[in-house]
């Protein structure tokens, strides 16, 4: 990486600060005890693992930050979408701006609270209702070139001049595929280039938004905060992603997003002040960087580990970065493929809200560093990158799971491609449809092969297993093919990655209990538990499901459909009320 000259300015309101401290008794010593923030970084273990390993922070790697100017005069954007660097908790970060400027004028509010979940670092932040914590971000140690959406655009993308990252990440988007975002998808292949990007903040504000719908790109979703019984809403604890404020499925095309969700509601740094904190709430445009930023802790782990360095440094890298965050996602309440039915859908391979799931910074770790491992026997965890061809159509990957109550999970992803010069048009006879299959190996003849499961969308160039073990088998295979749909003759070929893990099924999330979808949990979702149960929906008065119960015709489809099996879930819902509560129902 280019070196970059670190700002070494220090700050006199700080030897004030100091001063304070020491008269009022609050030692330097007990800032360690303070707690930090964004604190959702806690929920998405990014903290657990930077705990882990200290030495994770970023560096050495850099990331691409596109920003949209906030103004723009007669359709012409003027300039202000940079960090502001001045403030306590970026003033030391690696940010150069592509224009050269030095990122005193044309601050940007939306980007300075990218910048502050990526980079920030304040051990004496201070906010009126949070109180005193300490500020640290994601990837504080890594490099980040700020680019102008438009100049990124025209520059890099139309004219492509020369151009470096490692990751490129984007809180911005359209609703309908562009040039530029087939030439952000392009990218992703020609240069092994891992894109992210924000999906969309729900109905509440505008449809899905490409490049995050783009199906080479990570597409972002975010999950609600939850509120109290006052409405106000918490910091440290979410329950699930909700259509109104996280852009759903399908796209136009009919293919899964988002690929994967994260929290939006944090702390972020002011764009007009130096020392200020503002708390902003379910933005798409603050998961998106926490993802981004995750990735920035593997690629420098990859990046210090020469095996892992070497398996991980190939054509098709995207992919692997894809596999690894979607398999090792954590399942939310109510999770389940595609349309809204009790059965698992073989031709769609994610939720349409939540994707993958939740992002889980230690399983990403702990799925990357265990491996790459060839078709053979395999150990419980690990991934995959290489290219299936027609004179090779199958290549098969052997796991144990022979402890009950196991999930194993298994994530396939290829590249689509695209035209590599302006417009960037979808090359779709180029394309090649996969399939993953899970085969159970009957103990009594290892010639005898069961199939367990498959996934097989003609859409997406994704496919998902997420599969309960069978007390039936203790060894399986999971097996990449090309699809039933792919017409295969002696030049078919595809570069994919493949990821898989088999892990113990945890079933305890609390959310499963907000049964109204209103991100709290009291006596409404009570009245939802006992009218769900004794199946008197057909009976219910809308007006009184929407006004009084907060529910939606959607959310009472959804928990009628597979009620039994949504309903072990609940198996102590009623112990979390008062008998008197349940006594006045």
């Amino acid at each position: 990486m280019a070196s970059r000259m670190k700002k070494t300015c220090y700050r006199a309101h700080r030897v004030i600060l100091s001063l304070h401290l020491l008269l009022t008794g609050l030692s330097a010593l007990a800032w360690a005890d303070l707690p930090l923030e964004p604190a959702a970084l806690d929920y998405t273990g990014i903290r657990t693992l930077t705990q882990q390993d200290p030495n994770l922070t970023g560096q050495d790697v850099l990331i691409a930050a596109v920003c949209r100017s906030m103004t723009y005069v007669n359709d012409k954007p003027q300039n202000d979408y940079r960090f502001n660097t001045e403030h306590d908790c970026l003033y030391r970060s690696d940010v150069v701006f592509a224009d050269k400027t030095d990122g005193r004028f044309g601050i940007s509010s939306h980007a300075t609270a990218i910048a502050g979940i990526l980079l920030g670092q304040d051990e004496e932040a201070l906010h009126p209702a949070a109180g005193q914590f300490q500020y640290r971000g994601v990837c504080p140690g890594a490099s980040v070139d700020v680019y102008e959406f438009w100049r990124f655009v025209t520059m890099i993308l139309f004219d492509k001049q020369p151009f470096e990252a490692d990751v490129i990440s984007l809180s911005l988007g359209e609703t309908f595929e562009n040039w530029w975002t087939r030439g952000l998808e392009n990218m992703a292949v020609e240069k092994n280039m891992i894109v992210i990007a924000s999906i969309g903040n729900g109905t509440d504000a505008y449809n899905m938004l490409y490049p995050g719908a783009g199906a080479n790109c990570i597409g972002v979703g975010v999950i609600d905060a939850a509120v109290d019984e006052n409405g106000l809403v918490s910091l440290r604890e979410f329950s699930t992603p909700k259509e109104g404020t996280s852009s759903v499925g399908p796209t136009s095309d009919l293919r899964c997003k988002p690929d994967i969700v994260a929290p939006g509601t944090v702390l972020v740094p002011t764009h007009d002040n130096d020392t200020d904190y503002i708390l902003q709430t379910n933005w798409s445009s603050l998961s998106a960087p926490m993802v981004s930023g995750t990735t920035a802790l593997l690629l420098q782990k990859a990046y210090s580990d020469p095996t892992l360095g070497t398996a991980f440094d190939q054509p098709g890298k995207n992919s692997v970065i894809k596999t690894i965050l979607l398999n090792s996602a954590e399942k939310l309440p109510f999770w389940h493929k595609g349309q809204i039915t009790p059965d698992d859908d073989s031709q769609t391979p994610l939720d349409f809200s939540q994707g993958a799931g939740a992002l889980d910074a230690v399983a990403a770790y702990d799925q990357f560093v265990a491996g790459q491992h060839n078709p053979g026997s395999v150990p419980q965890l690990g991934w995959d990158n290489r290219i299936l061809e027609a004179n090779d159509s199958r290549h098969d990957y052997i796991i144990e799971a022979v402890e009950p109550n196991q999930m194993i999970t298994a994530t396939l992803c290829w590249n689509y491609h695209y035209q590599n010069q302006f417009p960037f048009g979808h090359l779709l006879d180029n394309d090649v449809n996969l399939k993953l299959e899970l085969w159970g190996i009957d103990p009594n003849g290892s010639e005898n092969e069961i199939l367990v499961d498959v996934c097989d969308s003609v859409n997406d160039n994704i496919e998902h297993l997420y599969v309960k073990s069978d007390d039936r088998f203790a060894d399986y295979i999971i097996r990449v093919v090309f699809s039933d749909s792919q017409l295969i003759d002696a030049s078919t070929q595809e570069r994919y990655a493949m990821a898989w893990s088999v892990r113990n099924n945890v079933t305890d999330k609390k959310w499963w209990q907000d049964l109204n979808a209103d991100n709290k949990i009291d006596t409404l979702d009570l009245w939802t538990y006992l009218i769900i149960d004794q199946q008197i929906t057909n009976s219910l008065d809308q007006l009184f499901a929407e006004k009084v119960l907060n529910l939606s015709p959607e959310r009472i489809q959804l928990l009628e459909s597979n009620w039994q099996n949504w309903k072990t879930h609940l198996t102590d819902f009623l112990k979390a009320f008062s008998n008197s509560e349940t006594a006045a129902l």
